[in-house]
C-alpha cells in the first residue's frame, strides 16, 4: 500500500467517527494580544487576531471550534452575528464571500510563505518567544501588518468596497524606529495593492492558495469566556471547504505529505 493511500484511508477512517469542530486550545509563551502560536489538537499553529477581546491565553487551554475562515468569520460573538449579519442575510451571499476573498489574498501574498514557512509548511520554525515579536524581522513585521489589515477589516461595517481604504488606521505609522516603519510600509502596501485589484475585478475569482481556519469562542462580547478570536495559518497547500474534524485532519494530512516530499 502506498503512502499516500494509506494515510488517506486513515483520514477517512478517522473523521468517520469524530467529533466535528469541539478542540483543545492552549496559548503559548505569554503571546500578546496581536499574534502568536497555538496548540490545537496538539499541534502548534501560528495565529493572527481577528477579534479584540480579553487577553491571547499564556500558558493556559479553553475548549474553542474550529470553523471555515468563512464560516469563523461572521461569529465572532453574538452580537455581530446577530446584529450584523442575521439582521441581514444578504451579507453571507455577497459581501463575506469577497471580504474572505480579500483576506486570503492578502495572507497568501503578504506573508512569507516560500521563504518562511519552514519544512513544517505552517512557520513553526520560526520563534514564538514574544519578546522577539518587536524585532525588525520579516516573519514578525509580516505578521504584524497583515494582522493589521484583518483587524481593521473586522472592525468596519460590512465592506465590499476595498478601492477606498482610507478610513483604515495603520497602527505602525509615525512611530519613528525601523520596525514600526517597516511594518507601516507592509500595510501601506496591501492597500495601494488591494485598492488597486478591487478596482480590476480581481477579487470575483481569487481562490486562496493556502489553507485558513478560525479558533472561535461564539460568545457574548463582553462575556469573560469570549476570548478574542484567531485566525490560524493552517497548512502549505489549501484544503477543501470542511467540517472542522475534516478540516483539521487534512492539515495533517497535507503536513504529512509535505514533509514526506521534502524528505
Amino acid at each position: 500500500m502506498t503512502f499516500l493511500r494509506f494515510i488517506t484511508l486513515t483520514l477517512i477512517a478517522w473523521t468517520a467517527t469524530a467529533t466535528a469542530d469541539t478542540v483543545s486550545v492552549t496559548g503559548l509563551d505569554n503571546n500578546g494580544n496581536s499574534i502568536g502560536e497555538y496548540v490545537i489538537g496538539g499541534q502548534t499553529y501560528w495565529w493572527l487576531c481577528i477579534e479584540p477581546g480579553p487577553p491571547a491565553l499564556s500558558n493556559q487551554t479553553i475548549t474553542a471550534q474550529t470553523l471555515s475562515f468563512q464560516d469563523g468569520w461572521t461569529v465572532q460573538n453574538t452580537e455581530r452575528n446577530t446584529n450584523i449579519y442575521q439582521a441581514d442575510p444578504s451579507f453571507y451571499a455577497s459581501i463575506v464571500p469577497k471580504q474572505v476573498a480579500v483576506m486570503e489574498y492578502v495572507l497568501d501574498t503578504y506573508l512569507p510563505w516560500n521563504t518562511l514557512a519552514g519544512a513544517s509548511g505552517i512557520f513553526t520554525e520560526q520563534s514564538g518567544d514574544y519578546h522577539n515579536f518587536s524585532n525588525n524581522d520579516p516573519f514578525y513585521n509580516a505578521m504584524f501588518a497583515v494582522q493589521n489589515f484583518l483587524s481593521e477589516t473586522e472592525g468596519k461595517p460590512p465592506k465590499s468596497d476595498f478601492t477606498n481604504m482610507s478610513d483604515y488606521l495603520d497602527y505602525y505609522a509615525g512611530l519613528g524606529d525601523a520596525t514600526d516603519n517597516a511594518r507601516s510600509a507592509i500595510f501601506q502596501s496591501i492597500l495601494s495593492d488591494v485598492a488597486a485589484k478591487d478596482a480590476a475585478g480581481f477579487f470575483a475569482t481569487y481562490t486562496a492558495q493556502h489553507g485558513y481556519f478560525t479558533v472561535n469562542t461564539y460568545a457574548p462580547l463582553n462575556d469573560p469566556n469570549n476570548w478574542q478570536d484567531g485566525l490560524v495559518l493552517g497548512s502549505f497547500a489549501p484544503v477543501p471547504e470542511p467540517g472542522s474534524a475534516l478540516l483539521m485532519a487534512s492539515f495533517g494530512l497535507t503536513w504529512l505529505i509535505r514533509r514526506r516530499r521534502i524528505g
